[in-house]
């Protein structure tokens, strides 16, 4: 149970405690809970921390020096920072962080450290932001060192208003979650009122009461967790767009209102794109998850199931008013895929008797302009498609999805034709959704004028 708290966002990584006891003192003064790590092969965790946004960092570790000294603590710091978060604010705290590795070297020791650590693992890259506090020698600190430690983070801190907005984010979302747990515990009680019952059985009873409501007839032992994270994602939605504390964002105002510096990077708006649309399949097991984009790979099987050939689907998305040789371009870039757009509540309640797919098109943004546009094909935006599949490198596209185009599949019968690509988030999902019950709902009807 206890591994469950067990997520610091904040860490010291220091080997001489005149140093790493003052400044552990400050953040207490602060109130800012860090875990301390010395660096040494013992006090490694068994696997990097996932959850850290801040890391003081001492260069000099276990009496090392030089190259030595940033070979280790970069090995050191590839067994503490996870390379799969971001962004991570690294301070440089070290005595000698400007001091040059060598007198002919202009190189100093924190130059030489990034340099080391990047060498090592290349996927920290454009994931770190380093900038540097001050610790002087022991004989040039002030008596009251520990409390100018206070100011001298704040100021070694200053100037990051991107990152101090995530962690205010991170702030909301953590209340949020904090206000849910309370006010189920409110409820809880009403439970236990009278009963003699323990708050733990009642808060034990309150969640199989939610995970009954939500699921319905679909409970077992692997979706209950689900219905359970399905009401309290809906009860911290609802915290975070109505927050306590949102004055941490509101106060960001100023710079948020700001058009972007330009000029943007070529790629900025398909990743970002990407990023608001789609997401990897995850790790689940549970078959056809709404918004799971799959990747149709086998012809015959795509017949059987629509009664058509599959060169169909790709004729129809095009606009064969086009040269011949753009109508060969196109057949020879896009890629068939279907889409789950079952209504996510029946999924959750278990009503889904089938998986509904429409199938449609990844069409590479090289032959997008050669597209079909009809009310019964729905285009997404440009986003970067960056998840391998069968024959596709990853690239700049658009999703077509073609309503006269369904399918259904028995919600519990693998079909191998259909492998898991990629996931759409909810809005895409539900936009899909609207737009394919108003062709299925069309009525069609001839007037006269």
């Amino acid at each position: 149970m206890i591994e469950h708290l067990a997520s610091p966002s904040v860490c010291v990584v220091d080997d001489e405690p005149e140093d790493y006891g003052p400044i552990l003192n400050a953040l207490n003064l602060l109130y800012v809970s860090a875990v301390h790590i010395k660096g040494d092969l013992a006090s490694l965790p068994a696997k990097p921390f996932t959850r850290l946004r801040l890391v003081f960092l001492d260069l000099h570790l276990v009496g090392t020096v030089g190259k030595d000294a940033a070979s280790h603590t970069a090995n050191a710091f590839t067994k503490i920072v996870s390379v799969e978060t971001a962004p991570v604010v690294v301070v440089i705290w070290s005595k000698y962080a400007g001091d040059q590795v060598a007198p002919d070297d202009d190189e100093t020791e924190a130059q030489l450290f990034r340099r080391t650590l990047i060498e090592a693992e290349p996927g920290y890259d454009d994931r770190l932001i380093f900038v540097e506090m001050a610790k002087p020698k022991p004989d040039d600190r002030p008596a009251n060192w520990t409390r100018k430690l206070k100011s001298e983070i704040a100021k070694s801190l200053d100037g990051q208003p991107a990152v101090e907005a995530l962690w205010a984010w991170d702030s909301m979302v953590q209340e949020g979650c904090t206000k849910v747990g309370t006010e189920l515990t409110s409820v809880t009680k009403t439970a236990v009122a009278g009963t003699g019952r323990s708050l733990s059985d009642g808060l034990k009873t309150a969640m199989q009461s939610l995970v009954q409501a939500q699921g319905k007839g679909d409970i077992t032992d692997a979706t209950a967790p689900v219905h359970l994270t399905s009401v309290f994602s809906h009860l911290l939605s609802d915290r975070l767009e109505n927050p306590d504390n949102g004055a941490l964002i509101a106060g960001h105002g100023k710079w948020l209102s700001k058009p972007p510096a330009a000029p943007l990077g070529a790629d900025f708006s398909a990743h970002m794109s990407s990023f608001l649309m789609a997401s990897d399949v995850g790790k689940t097991k549970t078959l056809y998850i709404p918004g799971t984009v799959y990747s149709l790979t086998n012809k015959n099987s795509f017949k059987e199931a629509l009664g058509v050939e599959f060169s169909s689907l790709v004729n129809i998305c095009c606009n064969h008013e086009s040269p011949k040789q753009k109508w060969v371009n196109w057949v020879a870039a896009v890629k068939p895929v279907g889409v789950e757009i079952s209504p996510a509540c029946d999924v959750a309640q278990g009503k889904r008797i089938s998986a509904l797919l429409v199938a449609g098109l990844i069409v590479p943004m090289s032959v997008a302009k050669d597209r079909k546009k009809a009310d019964f094909i729905t285009a997404t935006s440009p986003f970067k498609v960056h998840w391998s599949a069968d024959g596709w490198v990853p690239q700049d596209a658009i999703l077509l999805l073609c309503h006269s185009y369904k399918f259904t599949i028995p919600r519990k019968s693998r079909r191998l034709w259909l492998k898991p690509w990629f996931r759409l988030r909810e809005l895409p999902v539900t936009a899909s959704r609207n737009a394919n019950a108003a062709h299925a709902a069309r009525v069609g009807y001839v007037s006269v004028e």
